[in-house]
This record gives C-alpha cells, structure tokens and sequence, in this order.
C-alpha cells in the first residue's frame, strides 16, 4: 500500500520583513526604552528628595542615556549642590561652614526657609551631625517593579507591534 505525503511550503517573506526592519530599528526602539525607564527614575527622586528648594531637584538628570555605556540619573554637583550624598548617607558632627549668618547664607536661608533659628542648626549640626535619608532605594525599586511594563508601554507607542 503506497504511503501520502503532504507537502508544504511557506512562505515568510513577509515575516522576514517585519523581523529585519525591528532588527534593523531595534537600537532607536532600545534607546527609547531606555530613557522612559531612566526618566521614570529621575521623577522618582525629584518626587522623594526631602529638600525645601528646588535646587537639588533641578540638579537630577541622566548621563550616558545614549551611550552604549551603563545609562545613570546622577544628582548634584552643579549649580552649587554638593550636599547630595550627606543628605543620602547622612554625616558625622561637623561645622557647616562659617557659625554666623551673613558668612554662612546658604545655611542662614535653609533655616529661614524651615522657620528654624540658625544658631540651633548650625550647633546641631556641629554637635551631631545630620542623618541620612533615603531619597533613592524607594523611586528605584518602584520604577525597577515597572520596568517591563513602561518598555512595553513605549514600544506601543512606537508602533512596534503594529507591524
């Protein structure tokens, strides 16, 4: 008794398509990626940092989002916020510059702003340091929990699975 065959043919032409242009698309889609995620970060820590300014808020970006290199949301170190890491790691007793007003301004203004007395701070400051908050864990683990979803998100809206 002869046996059957069934042949079959298909043909992914149009597949092939789809797939190399996302290939050939795929860095710009990563890079979009990328920057939501980071971005979310960044809102993160503007939301979460404990200051009465918007000093240190304005100092929070991203560096290397378009590199090949890791992608980082750094903060501080411009515009005259260097207290970026004592206010995440807290510090040891220490006097917080000059112990009068008008040679410490920043320190005079803080506690103005905070309705506080300057000589109180300045010698809490000396006596015992100051104590650490934690501004980043919280907004990296949320944006870390979402991070799935906000790329599904942006690849959505870049019409990626449309195709």
């Amino acid at each position: 008794m002869p046996g059957i065959s069934v042949d079959f043919d298909w043909d992914d032409d149009e597949l092939q398509r789809k797939l190399d242009t996302l290939i050939a698309e795929w860095p710009r889609h990563r890079a979009a990626v990328r920057r939501a995620i980071m971005e979310d970060v960044a809102g993160g820590l503007r939301r979460e940092i404990p200051t009465s300014s918007g000093a240190a808020k304005q100092t929070i970006r991203l560096r290397d989002i378009d590199s090949q290199r890791p992608a980082k949301v750094v903060a501080g170190g411009k515009r005259g916020v260097d207290y970026i890491r004592p206010l995440l790691e807290g510090s040891r007793p220490h006097p917080p510059g000059s112990w009068t007003p008008e040679e410490n301004p920043r320190l005079a203004r803080w506690a103005a702003r905070n309705g506080m007395d300057f000589d109180r701070v300045y010698w809490h400051i000396a006596e015992h340091g100051t104590e650490a908050h934690d501004f980043v864990s919280g907004p990296v683990a949320e944006t870390q929990a979402r991070a799935a979803d906000i790329g599904a998100t942006v690849l959505r809206q870049r019409g990626v699975f449309d195709r």
